[in-house]
Protein backbone atom coordinates (compact mmCIF):
# COMPACT_ATOMS: atom_id res chain seq x y z
CA UNK A 1 0.00 0.00 0.00
CA UNK A 2 2.93 2.07 0.78
CA UNK A 3 4.25 2.14 -2.80
CA UNK A 4 0.51 2.91 -4.54
CA UNK A 5 0.30 6.08 -2.21
CA UNK A 6 4.22 6.62 -3.28
CA UNK A 7 3.98 6.63 -6.66
CA UNK A 8 0.29 8.44 -6.68
CA UNK A 9 1.69 11.31 -5.34
CA UNK A 10 4.83 11.38 -7.19
CA UNK A 11 4.43 10.07 -10.79
CA UNK A 12 0.78 10.56 -11.50
CA UNK A 13 -0.01 14.29 -10.52
CA UNK A 14 -0.81 14.86 -14.20
CA UNK A 15 -3.61 12.58 -14.15
CA UNK A 16 -4.89 14.53 -11.02
CA UNK A 17 -4.39 17.65 -12.52
CA UNK A 18 -6.49 16.50 -15.91
CA UNK A 19 -9.25 15.36 -13.93
CA UNK A 20 -9.44 19.07 -12.34
CA UNK A 21 -9.00 20.75 -15.48
CA UNK A 22 -12.04 18.81 -17.29
CA UNK A 23 -13.96 20.08 -14.30
CA UNK A 24 -14.10 16.39 -12.50
CA UNK A 25 -14.15 18.18 -9.25
CA UNK A 26 -12.21 17.16 -5.93
CA UNK A 27 -14.80 14.01 -5.66
CA UNK A 28 -13.74 12.35 -9.19
CA UNK A 29 -10.11 13.01 -7.86
CA UNK A 30 -10.80 11.24 -4.54
CA UNK A 31 -12.20 8.48 -6.82
CA UNK A 32 -9.14 8.41 -9.03
CA UNK A 33 -7.25 8.07 -6.02
CA UNK A 34 -9.10 5.31 -4.37
CA UNK A 35 -9.09 3.53 -7.77
CA UNK A 36 -5.67 3.82 -8.49
CA UNK A 37 -4.60 3.16 -4.41
CA UNK A 38 -6.93 -0.22 -4.74
CA UNK A 39 -6.12 -1.43 -8.16
CA UNK A 40 -2.07 -0.67 -7.44
CA UNK A 41 -2.41 -2.96 -3.91
CA UNK A 42 -4.11 -5.79 -6.09
CA UNK A 43 -1.58 -5.73 -8.64
CA UNK A 44 1.60 -5.75 -6.41
CA UNK A 45 -0.15 -8.54 -3.84
CA UNK A 46 -0.73 -10.60 -7.24
CA UNK A 47 3.65 -9.77 -7.96
CA UNK A 48 4.19 -10.46 -4.15
CA UNK A 49 4.37 -14.48 -4.42
CA UNK A 50 6.85 -14.42 -6.90
CA UNK A 51 8.76 -13.47 -3.66
CA UNK A 52 10.34 -10.11 -1.84
CA UNK A 53 13.24 -10.25 -4.36
CA UNK A 54 11.19 -9.99 -7.08
CA UNK A 55 8.84 -7.35 -5.91
CA UNK A 56 11.73 -5.28 -4.71
CA UNK A 57 12.98 -5.15 -8.14
CA UNK A 58 9.97 -4.49 -9.49
CA UNK A 59 9.55 -1.59 -7.36
CA UNK A 60 12.29 -0.64 -8.27
CA UNK A 61 12.11 -0.57 -12.06
CA UNK A 62 8.42 0.71 -11.91
CA UNK A 63 10.03 3.36 -9.62
CA UNK A 64 11.92 4.31 -12.26
CA UNK A 65 9.97 3.91 -15.67
CA UNK A 66 7.09 6.23 -13.85
CA UNK A 67 9.62 9.02 -13.52
CA UNK A 68 10.88 9.03 -17.62
CA UNK A 69 7.20 8.59 -17.82
CA UNK A 70 5.97 11.54 -16.30
CA UNK A 71 9.26 13.65 -17.67
CA UNK A 72 7.34 12.93 -21.54
CA UNK A 73 3.78 13.55 -19.93
CA UNK A 74 5.05 16.52 -18.27
CA UNK A 75 7.33 18.13 -20.59
CA UNK A 76 5.49 17.24 -23.61
CA UNK A 77 2.32 16.89 -22.40
CA UNK A 78 1.92 13.14 -24.15
CA UNK A 79 -0.62 10.93 -23.51
CA UNK A 80 1.22 7.27 -23.85
CA UNK A 81 -1.87 5.34 -25.04
CA UNK A 82 -1.57 2.58 -27.82
CA UNK A 83 -0.67 4.27 -30.71
CA UNK A 84 1.91 6.52 -28.65
CA UNK A 85 3.79 3.30 -27.50
CA UNK A 86 3.58 1.89 -30.76
CA UNK A 87 5.65 4.89 -31.80
CA UNK A 88 7.90 4.24 -28.95
CA UNK A 89 8.41 0.63 -30.30
CA UNK A 90 9.21 1.84 -33.78
CA UNK A 91 11.49 4.95 -32.45
CA UNK A 92 14.96 4.47 -33.72
CA UNK A 93 18.16 5.71 -31.59
CA UNK A 94 18.86 8.91 -33.67
CA UNK A 95 14.98 9.76 -32.62
CA UNK A 96 15.28 8.63 -29.67
CA UNK A 97 18.76 10.71 -28.91
CA UNK A 98 16.75 13.68 -29.40
CA UNK A 99 15.40 13.64 -25.88
CA UNK A 100 17.85 12.56 -24.08
CA UNK A 101 19.70 16.03 -21.91
CA UNK A 102 17.75 18.45 -20.08
CA UNK A 103 15.69 17.78 -17.14
CA UNK A 104 15.19 13.75 -17.96
CA UNK A 105 18.30 13.36 -15.67
CA UNK A 106 16.58 14.73 -12.64
CA UNK A 107 13.40 12.76 -13.72
CA UNK A 108 15.52 9.62 -14.18
CA UNK A 109 17.53 10.87 -10.63
CA UNK A 110 13.99 11.06 -8.71
CA UNK A 111 13.27 7.21 -10.41
CA UNK A 112 16.81 5.66 -9.09
CA UNK A 113 16.31 7.41 -5.44
CA UNK A 114 12.34 6.36 -5.24
CA UNK A 115 13.42 2.90 -6.68
CA UNK A 116 16.60 2.43 -3.95
CA UNK A 117 14.37 3.46 -0.99
CA UNK A 118 12.46 0.35 -1.93
CA UNK A 119 15.23 -1.79 -2.98
CA UNK A 120 16.47 -1.50 0.76
CA UNK A 121 13.06 -0.73 2.53
CA UNK A 122 13.30 -3.89 4.94
CA UNK A 123 9.90 -5.90 3.84
CA UNK A 124 8.34 -8.89 6.28
CA UNK A 125 6.93 -12.13 4.82
CA UNK A 126 3.52 -12.10 4.33
CA UNK A 127 1.42 -15.26 4.76
CA UNK A 128 -0.48 -16.31 1.78
CA UNK A 129 -3.83 -15.90 3.73
CA UNK A 130 -2.61 -12.41 4.53
CA UNK A 131 -1.98 -11.72 1.26
CA UNK A 132 -5.49 -12.76 0.16
CA UNK A 133 -7.46 -10.75 2.11
CA UNK A 134 -5.48 -8.14 1.19
CA UNK A 135 -6.58 -8.06 -2.00
CA UNK A 136 -10.11 -9.11 -2.00
CA UNK A 137 -10.21 -6.04 0.53
CA UNK A 138 -8.80 -4.09 -1.84
CA UNK A 139 -11.24 -5.00 -4.57
CA UNK A 140 -13.78 -5.11 -2.31
CA UNK A 141 -12.98 -1.39 -1.54
CA UNK A 142 -12.85 -0.69 -5.29
CA UNK A 143 -16.26 -2.31 -5.92
CA UNK A 144 -18.21 -0.72 -3.22
CA UNK A 145 -16.54 2.85 -4.41
CA UNK A 146 -17.50 2.09 -7.78
CA UNK A 147 -21.08 1.10 -7.30
CA UNK A 148 -21.86 3.98 -4.81
CA UNK A 149 -20.57 6.53 -7.05
CA UNK A 150 -22.21 5.88 -10.65
CA UNK A 151 -22.92 9.47 -11.57
CA UNK A 152 -19.02 9.64 -12.01
CA UNK A 153 -18.71 6.97 -14.51
CA UNK A 154 -19.73 8.91 -17.31
CA UNK A 155 -16.89 11.16 -16.58
CA UNK A 156 -15.03 8.56 -16.42
CA UNK A 157 -16.53 6.76 -19.85
CA UNK A 158 -15.93 10.18 -21.60
CA UNK A 159 -12.20 10.53 -20.54
CA UNK A 160 -11.24 7.29 -20.80
CA UNK A 161 -8.73 7.31 -23.67
CA UNK A 162 -6.96 10.28 -21.72
CA UNK A 163 -6.85 9.12 -18.40
CA UNK A 164 -5.27 5.59 -19.86
CA UNK A 165 -2.51 7.05 -21.48
CA UNK A 166 -1.99 8.93 -18.03
CA UNK A 167 -1.80 6.79 -15.00
CA UNK A 168 1.09 5.18 -14.66
CA UNK A 169 2.19 2.90 -14.69
CA UNK A 170 -0.51 1.44 -16.69
CA UNK A 171 -0.01 3.78 -19.18
CA UNK A 172 2.59 2.57 -20.65
CA UNK A 173 3.09 -0.88 -19.31
CA UNK A 174 -0.21 -2.30 -20.71
CA UNK A 175 -0.51 0.22 -23.99
CA UNK A 176 3.20 -1.47 -24.91
CA UNK A 177 2.36 -4.91 -24.82
CA UNK A 178 -0.86 -3.96 -26.69
CA UNK A 179 1.12 -2.25 -29.27
CA UNK A 180 3.47 -5.06 -29.40
CA UNK A 181 0.81 -7.86 -29.68
CA UNK A 182 -0.77 -6.03 -32.51
CA UNK A 183 2.71 -6.07 -33.80
CA UNK A 184 3.06 -9.80 -33.69
CA UNK A 185 -0.61 -10.40 -35.02
CA UNK A 186 1.21 -10.55 -38.45
CA UNK A 187 -1.14 -12.51 -41.60
CA UNK A 188 0.07 -12.90 -44.94
CA UNK A 189 -0.70 -10.14 -47.22
CA UNK A 190 -3.55 -10.73 -50.03
CA UNK A 191 -2.30 -9.64 -53.53
CA UNK A 192 -4.17 -7.87 -56.12
CA UNK A 193 -4.38 -9.41 -59.71
CA UNK A 194 -1.87 -8.10 -62.50
CA UNK A 195 -2.83 -6.30 -65.37
CA UNK A 196 -0.65 -5.43 -68.78
CA UNK A 197 1.33 -2.25 -67.78
CA UNK A 198 1.20 0.00 -71.44
CA UNK A 199 3.48 2.93 -69.88
CA UNK A 200 6.97 3.04 -70.93
CA UNK A 201 9.50 5.24 -69.46
CA UNK A 202 6.97 6.96 -66.92
CA UNK A 203 8.41 8.80 -63.68
CA UNK A 204 6.36 8.75 -60.15
CA UNK A 205 8.03 10.82 -57.26
CA UNK A 206 6.20 10.57 -53.95
CA UNK A 207 7.67 12.73 -51.30
CA UNK A 208 6.06 12.03 -47.82
CA UNK A 209 6.61 14.83 -45.69
CA UNK A 210 6.95 14.44 -42.17
CA UNK A 211 5.63 16.41 -38.86
CA UNK A 212 5.10 19.39 -41.54
CA UNK A 213 1.34 21.12 -41.32
CA UNK A 214 0.34 23.10 -43.48
CA UNK A 215 -0.59 26.22 -41.50
CA UNK A 216 3.17 26.77 -41.68
CA UNK A 217 3.14 27.31 -45.46
CA UNK A 218 3.85 30.12 -46.88
CA UNK A 219 1.84 29.07 -50.14
CA UNK A 220 -1.19 28.69 -47.77
CA UNK A 221 -1.80 31.82 -46.37
CA UNK A 222 1.03 31.92 -43.43
CA UNK A 223 2.51 35.26 -42.44
CA UNK A 224 6.03 34.41 -43.18
CA UNK A 225 7.90 33.38 -46.36
CA UNK A 226 8.57 29.72 -45.39
CA UNK A 227 7.74 29.09 -48.84
CA UNK A 228 9.51 31.10 -51.72
CA UNK A 229 10.49 28.40 -54.28
CA UNK A 230 6.79 26.91 -54.21
CA UNK A 231 5.62 30.35 -54.43
CA UNK A 232 7.41 30.94 -57.42
CA UNK A 233 6.31 27.83 -58.69
CA UNK A 234 2.52 28.57 -57.56
CA UNK A 235 2.49 31.77 -59.27
CA UNK A 236 3.51 30.78 -62.53
CA UNK A 237 0.65 28.30 -62.41
CA UNK A 238 3.28 24.65 -62.71
CA UNK A 239 2.25 23.54 -59.25
CA UNK A 240 -1.47 22.48 -57.44
CA UNK A 241 -1.23 23.21 -53.74
CA UNK A 242 -4.07 21.12 -52.55
CA UNK A 243 -4.81 21.06 -48.90
CA UNK A 244 -5.29 17.37 -47.49
CA UNK A 245 -6.28 15.91 -43.69
CA UNK A 246 -4.11 13.20 -42.44
CA UNK A 247 -5.88 10.27 -41.45
CA UNK A 248 -3.83 9.48 -37.86
CA UNK A 249 -1.23 11.68 -35.87
CA UNK A 250 1.46 9.27 -36.48
CA UNK A 251 3.71 7.99 -38.90
CA UNK A 252 2.96 4.21 -39.14
CA UNK A 253 -0.76 4.49 -39.30
CA UNK A 254 -0.15 7.30 -41.91
CA UNK A 255 2.43 5.42 -43.67
CA UNK A 256 -0.53 2.77 -43.96
CA UNK A 257 -3.34 5.07 -44.80
CA UNK A 258 -0.76 6.02 -48.06
CA UNK A 259 0.25 3.58 -49.19
CA UNK A 260 -2.39 0.64 -48.83
CA UNK A 261 -5.73 0.63 -50.85
CA UNK A 262 -7.20 -1.99 -48.34
CA UNK A 263 -6.17 -3.36 -45.37
CA UNK A 264 -4.71 -7.01 -45.40
CA UNK A 265 -3.34 -6.00 -48.96
CA UNK A 266 -0.39 -5.65 -50.28
CA UNK A 267 1.21 -2.22 -50.28
CA UNK A 268 1.47 0.21 -52.98
CA UNK A 269 5.87 -0.58 -53.75
CA UNK A 270 4.83 -3.85 -53.13
CA UNK A 271 2.29 -4.16 -55.77
CA UNK A 272 4.00 -2.23 -58.25
CA UNK A 273 7.05 -3.92 -58.07
CA UNK A 274 5.43 -7.24 -59.12
CA UNK A 275 3.16 -4.89 -61.54
CA UNK A 276 6.86 -4.64 -63.57
CA UNK A 277 7.85 -1.38 -62.23
CA UNK A 278 10.69 -0.10 -60.63
CA UNK A 279 10.38 0.69 -57.28
CA UNK A 280 12.57 2.51 -54.98
CA UNK A 281 12.64 3.38 -51.87
CA UNK A 282 14.68 6.38 -50.18
CA UNK A 283 14.64 7.46 -47.03
CA UNK A 284 17.17 9.28 -43.85
CA UNK A 285 14.72 7.61 -41.10
CA UNK A 286 14.66 4.17 -40.08
CA UNK A 287 11.76 1.89 -40.18
CA UNK A 288 9.93 1.30 -43.22
CA UNK A 289 7.01 -0.67 -43.84
CA UNK A 290 7.12 -4.40 -45.23
CA UNK A 291 8.07 -4.17 -49.21
CA UNK A 292 10.20 -6.27 -51.31
CA UNK A 293 11.06 -3.47 -53.79
CA UNK A 294 14.32 -3.22 -56.49
CA UNK A 295 16.28 -0.66 -54.09
CA UNK A 296 15.67 0.12 -50.50
CA UNK A 297 19.27 0.34 -49.04
CA UNK A 298 19.89 0.94 -45.06
CA UNK A 299 20.93 4.28 -44.20
CA UNK A 300 24.93 3.34 -44.11
CA UNK A 301 24.50 2.04 -47.75
CA UNK A 302 22.56 5.37 -48.47
CA UNK A 303 25.25 7.36 -46.94
CA UNK A 304 28.30 5.42 -48.74
CA UNK A 305 26.12 5.73 -52.41
CA UNK A 306 25.73 9.31 -51.57
CA UNK A 307 29.31 9.78 -51.10
CA UNK A 308 29.96 7.76 -54.47
CA UNK A 309 27.73 9.83 -56.00
CA UNK A 310 29.57 13.00 -55.28
CA UNK A 311 27.58 14.47 -52.82
CA UNK A 312 28.72 17.29 -50.51
CA UNK A 313 29.43 15.01 -46.90
CA UNK A 314 27.74 18.21 -45.25
CA UNK A 315 24.65 17.55 -46.63
CA UNK A 316 24.27 13.64 -46.99
CA UNK A 317 22.21 13.39 -43.44
CA UNK A 318 20.02 15.86 -44.37
CA UNK A 319 16.88 16.12 -47.09
CA UNK A 320 18.25 17.49 -49.79
CA UNK A 321 20.72 14.72 -50.35
CA UNK A 322 17.39 12.45 -51.53
CA UNK A 323 16.48 15.41 -53.89
CA UNK A 324 20.29 16.19 -55.22
CA UNK A 325 20.02 11.79 -55.46
CA UNK A 326 16.62 12.05 -58.34
CA UNK A 327 19.13 12.66 -61.25
CA UNK A 328 21.09 9.47 -60.38
CA UNK A 329 17.85 7.57 -60.21
CA UNK A 330 17.11 8.52 -63.93
CA UNK A 331 19.98 7.87 -65.03
CA UNK A 332 20.23 4.16 -63.29
CA UNK A 333 16.88 3.30 -64.85
CA UNK A 334 16.96 5.05 -67.89
CA UNK A 335 13.90 3.36 -69.86
CA UNK A 336 11.84 2.07 -67.21
CA UNK A 337 8.52 2.66 -65.29
CA UNK A 338 10.17 4.36 -62.14
CA UNK A 339 8.51 5.00 -58.69
CA UNK A 340 10.44 6.79 -56.68
CA UNK A 341 9.72 7.19 -52.79
CA UNK A 342 11.57 9.27 -50.51
CA UNK A 343 10.43 9.47 -46.84
CA UNK A 344 12.00 12.98 -45.64
CA UNK A 345 13.14 13.84 -42.42
CA UNK A 346 11.27 16.61 -43.04
CA UNK A 347 10.18 18.71 -39.59
CA UNK A 348 10.30 16.14 -36.85
CA UNK A 349 10.56 17.22 -33.33
CA UNK A 350 12.04 18.16 -30.94
CA UNK A 351 15.34 19.39 -32.12
CA UNK A 352 13.99 21.04 -34.88
CA UNK A 353 17.20 22.63 -35.35
CA UNK A 354 18.92 19.21 -36.29
CA UNK A 355 16.72 18.66 -39.44
CA UNK A 356 18.50 21.45 -41.21
CA UNK A 357 22.45 21.70 -42.03
CA UNK A 358 23.89 23.82 -39.95
CA UNK A 359 23.94 27.49 -40.89
CA UNK A 360 20.67 27.19 -42.87
CA UNK A 361 18.44 29.41 -40.71
CA UNK A 362 16.46 32.15 -42.26
CA UNK A 363 14.21 32.84 -39.33
CA UNK A 364 16.14 33.69 -36.15
CA UNK A 365 16.26 33.74 -33.20
CA UNK A 366 15.91 29.55 -33.38
CA UNK A 367 14.80 27.60 -30.00
CA UNK A 368 17.65 25.01 -29.52
CA UNK A 369 16.32 22.90 -26.65
CA UNK A 370 14.80 19.38 -26.43
CA UNK A 371 12.57 20.16 -23.80
CA UNK A 372 9.97 22.53 -26.15
CA UNK A 373 8.10 24.39 -23.04
CA UNK A 374 11.76 25.63 -22.27
CA UNK A 375 11.69 27.78 -25.51
CA UNK A 376 10.36 31.46 -26.22
CA UNK A 377 7.68 30.54 -28.74
CA UNK A 378 9.21 32.89 -31.43
CA UNK A 379 12.15 31.02 -31.25
CA UNK A 380 10.18 27.66 -30.84
CA UNK A 381 8.37 28.98 -33.94
CA UNK A 382 11.05 29.82 -35.50
CA UNK A 383 13.30 26.66 -35.66
CA UNK A 384 10.57 25.12 -36.91
CA UNK A 385 9.71 27.36 -39.69
CA UNK A 386 13.09 26.90 -40.55
CA UNK A 387 12.40 23.20 -41.33
CA UNK A 388 9.54 24.19 -43.24
CA UNK A 389 11.90 26.35 -45.82
CA UNK A 390 14.42 24.09 -45.96
CA UNK A 391 11.35 21.50 -47.29
CA UNK A 392 10.51 23.95 -49.80
CA UNK A 393 14.58 23.75 -51.07
CA UNK A 394 13.91 20.12 -51.34
CA UNK A 395 10.67 20.42 -53.40
CA UNK A 396 12.19 23.11 -55.67
CA UNK A 397 15.32 21.04 -56.58
CA UNK A 398 12.74 17.91 -57.44
CA UNK A 399 10.92 19.97 -59.76
CA UNK A 400 13.60 21.41 -61.21
CA UNK A 401 14.70 18.05 -62.39
CA UNK A 402 12.01 16.71 -63.20
CA UNK A 403 10.87 20.10 -65.20
CA UNK A 404 13.98 19.27 -67.15
CA UNK A 405 13.88 15.68 -67.50
CA UNK A 406 12.27 14.61 -71.22
CA UNK A 407 10.18 11.27 -69.27
CA UNK A 408 6.96 12.24 -68.37
CA UNK A 409 6.90 12.59 -64.91
CA UNK A 410 5.13 13.49 -61.95
CA UNK A 411 5.75 14.42 -58.16
CA UNK A 412 3.34 14.49 -55.16
CA UNK A 413 4.50 15.44 -51.80
CA UNK A 414 1.79 14.95 -48.74
CA UNK A 415 3.32 15.60 -45.44
CA UNK A 416 2.25 12.66 -42.92
CA UNK A 417 1.07 14.39 -40.20
CA UNK A 418 1.11 18.01 -38.72
CA UNK A 419 2.49 19.06 -35.36
CA UNK A 420 1.56 21.23 -32.33
CA UNK A 421 3.89 23.76 -30.92
CA UNK A 422 3.05 24.83 -27.71
CA UNK A 423 -0.92 25.25 -28.67
CA UNK A 424 -3.23 24.10 -26.02
CA UNK A 425 -0.22 23.48 -23.67
CA UNK A 426 0.88 20.76 -26.54
CA UNK A 427 4.05 19.90 -28.44
CA UNK A 428 4.74 17.27 -31.21
CA UNK A 429 2.35 15.31 -32.87
CA UNK A 430 0.71 11.69 -31.51
CA UNK A 431 -2.30 12.95 -29.93
CA UNK A 432 -5.06 10.84 -29.88
CA UNK A 433 -6.88 11.72 -33.40
CA UNK A 434 -10.57 12.41 -31.57
CA UNK A 435 -8.67 15.18 -29.43
CA UNK A 436 -5.72 16.32 -31.33
CA UNK A 437 -5.83 19.97 -32.54
CA UNK A 438 -6.07 20.70 -36.61
CA UNK A 439 -2.38 21.79 -36.40
CA UNK A 440 -1.83 17.92 -36.08
CA UNK A 441 -3.83 16.84 -38.84
CA UNK A 442 -3.65 19.37 -41.54
CA UNK A 443 -1.34 19.04 -43.74
CA UNK A 444 0.34 19.89 -47.63
CA UNK A 445 -0.63 18.30 -50.52
CA UNK A 446 1.35 19.71 -53.45
CA UNK A 447 1.11 18.39 -57.39
CA UNK A 448 4.03 18.89 -60.33
CA UNK A 449 3.22 17.41 -63.37
CA UNK A 450 6.24 18.25 -66.38
CA UNK A 451 5.85 19.76 -69.58
CA UNK A 452 6.33 16.15 -70.93
CA UNK A 453 3.50 14.78 -69.03
CA UNK A 454 0.58 17.49 -69.00
CA UNK A 455 -0.76 16.34 -72.74
CA UNK A 456 -2.02 13.19 -71.38
CA UNK A 457 -2.29 13.81 -67.52
CA UNK A 458 -4.40 16.65 -65.59
CA UNK A 459 -6.29 16.60 -62.48
CA UNK A 460 -9.88 16.85 -61.88
CA UNK A 461 -11.60 19.78 -60.65
CA UNK A 462 -9.77 20.93 -57.50
CA UNK A 463 -11.83 19.83 -53.58
CA UNK A 464 -11.66 21.73 -50.68
CA UNK A 465 -9.89 18.92 -49.45
CA UNK A 466 -8.57 15.42 -49.46
CA UNK A 467 -7.39 12.52 -47.81
CA UNK A 468 -4.45 10.21 -47.76
CA UNK A 469 -6.08 7.74 -49.71
CA UNK A 470 -5.77 9.00 -52.58
CA UNK A 471 -2.82 8.55 -53.33
CA UNK A 472 -2.65 4.75 -54.14
CA UNK A 473 -4.89 5.30 -57.08
CA UNK A 474 -3.15 8.85 -58.00
CA UNK A 475 -0.44 6.60 -58.70
CA UNK A 476 -1.92 3.77 -60.41
CA UNK A 477 -3.32 6.33 -62.72
CA UNK A 478 0.08 7.75 -63.42
CA UNK A 479 1.34 4.61 -64.87
CA UNK A 480 -1.74 4.15 -67.00
CA UNK A 481 -3.11 1.26 -64.21
CA UNK A 482 -6.63 2.09 -64.19
CA UNK A 483 -7.97 -1.23 -64.94
CA UNK A 484 -6.34 -2.91 -62.49
CA UNK A 485 -8.43 -4.29 -59.31
CA UNK A 486 -6.62 -2.51 -56.73
CA UNK A 487 -7.51 1.36 -58.64
CA UNK A 488 -9.94 2.97 -57.38
CA UNK A 489 -11.79 6.23 -59.57
CA UNK A 490 -13.09 8.00 -56.57
CA UNK A 491 -9.73 8.32 -54.66
CA UNK A 492 -7.87 9.16 -57.94
CA UNK A 493 -6.76 13.14 -58.65
CA UNK A 494 -6.36 12.70 -62.18
CA UNK A 495 -8.69 12.38 -65.20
Amino acid sequence: MLYSVVSLILFNLPLLGFVLRENGGFSVVFSVCAAYICTTNMVFVALSVFGLRVLRFLCALFSLLNALALYFVSTYHALLTKDMMGNVLNTNFNEASAFLGGHLWAYALLGLVVGAIFWVLPLKPSPFKSKAYFFLGSGLVFALWGATHTKQWLFFDRHAKAIGGLVAPYNYSINAARAALAHLKHTPLKRFGLVPLQAQGRVVVLVIGESARRANYGIYGYNKPTTPKLQELLNHHEILALKATSCATYTTAVLACILNAKSGYENLPLFLHRQGVKVVWLSLNDGPPPMDVDWSPPLLELHQWFRQAGLDPKIIDYDEALALALPHLLARYPKDNLLVILHLKGSHGPLYVDKVPKGFAPFKPICTHSELNMCQSAALINAYDNTIAYNDKVLGLLVQDLHHTPRQAVLLYMSDHGESLGEHGLYLHGTPYLIAPDFQKQVPFIVYINPAFQTSLQTKPIKSNYHQDVIFSSVLHAFGLQKSPAYNPHLDIFQ
